[in-house]
């Protein structure tokens, strides 16, 4: 065996561990984990010594007996907000987007605009939280921080009807840390969209002992934005990232012992019929992105072989970050640039 192959046999090892610890830890049967790899990220059931897929996911039909939601409330001017704003806007539904810089708001509703060619539904934006007072389901799409995120929903709950659902897309925070600072917990529910969120076509759910109207109404979004929905447990990092963000890390562990991405990345993908390597895929979530999630892995389970590796932390600290910084992985590992 190659020094590339076992390098690609590593990672595989850590991703197919991820999957293990999981299982162990919620008890969340194997085949639920591969499908909800396949659907995310593309991972084939074969990495996990299953033949084919469980379940042939498609959306959910929308529900006759459940108002469909007319409009959308999103905070923040990010990636991820604005990538559920086109998959809203495509599905025709309103979308009213809040940042507290009334600039950036604007800027996140003039990019989306630019991007939705043909639509029968309206995006407007504003820094004033009570814009989103009318939102049928208001999801909190900021930067993954435990308290920033608390207060925000404690705003607007104080501020929308009981009846309005409250989704947070956090993607390695506990959903009941977040939720714990509202006045009625319960309300809020776990939306993992993935990037880009207009084309990717799972939502990962946590919606705990949401009441059965929240619940209702949730799935009904996820069904109009035409998204496959899978439940997951409120446990570190839900099923994708818990998985998916160490074997990630697990990459800059090798940059860090000198080993050839780029033959890697090829390596995994020829071996094991992964269509985007980890590296390539590193680039396109984001390194920023990767290192924060891997840190909260880290610090929330304790475990040593989660550390965070020194090349993505180096690569953050430069800003490159892959492809919104316009790096293209694995190339920006290799030359410096």
């Amino acid at each position: 065996m190659s020094e590339t192959n076992t390098y690609a046999d590593q990672l595989i090892e850590t991703l197919t561990a991820a999957a293990d610890h999981l299982h162990d830890e919620v008890d969340l049967p194997l085949p639920v984990v591969a499908d909800a790899m396949h659907l995310g990220c593309g991972i084939p059931h074969s990495v996990f010594g299953l033949d084919v897929p469980t379940s042939d996911c498609h959306p959910e039909p929308p529900d006759p007996d459940v108002p469909a939601v007319r409009t959308l409330g999103l905070i923040g001017a990010g990636t991820m907000s604005q990538g559920i704003a086109r998959a809203a806007l495509q599905a025709g539904i309103d979308v009213r987007i809040v940042a507290r810089d009334p600039e950036r708001a604007a800027g996140a509703r003039d990019a989306v605009i630019a991007e939705i060619h043909e639509q029968t539904a309206h995006v407007d934006s504003s820094s004033d939280i009570e814009a989103l007072a009318g939102a049928g389901v208001i999801i909190e799409a900021i930067s993954e921080d435990l308290a920033s995120k608390q207060r925000i929903l404690a705003d607007i709950e104080r501020i929308v009807p009981e009846d309005t659902v409250l989704a947070t897309t956090t993607s390695s925070l506990a959903v009941s840390d977040i939720a714990s600072a509202l006045a009625e917990p319960r309300r809020l529910v776990g939306l993992h969209f993935f990037n880009p969120a207009d084309r990717n076509r799972l939502v990962e759910a946590v919606s705990g002992a949401a009441p059965p109207g929240h619940l209702a109404r949730t799935r009904q979004l996820v069904s109009q934005l035409g998204k496959c929905l899978v439940d997951v447990p409120d446990a570190p990092g839900f099923i994708v990232n818990r998985v998916l963000i160490p074997y990630l890390n697990a990459v800059f562990d090798l940059v860090d012992q000198g080993a050839p991405i780029r033959e890697i990345d090829l390596d995994i993908r020829r071996r094991y019929g992964v269509p985007v390597g980890p590296a390539r895929l590193a680039g396109i979530i984001g390194a920023d992105v990767v290192l924060a999630i891997q840190t909260s892995l880290h610090q929330r389970l304790g475990q040593p072989e989660l550390q965070p590796a020194h090349a993505l932390q180096a690569m953050v600290d430069r800003g490159v970050l892959g492809s919104k910084t316009g790096h293209m992985f694995p190339t920006a590992m290799t030359n410096g640039d």
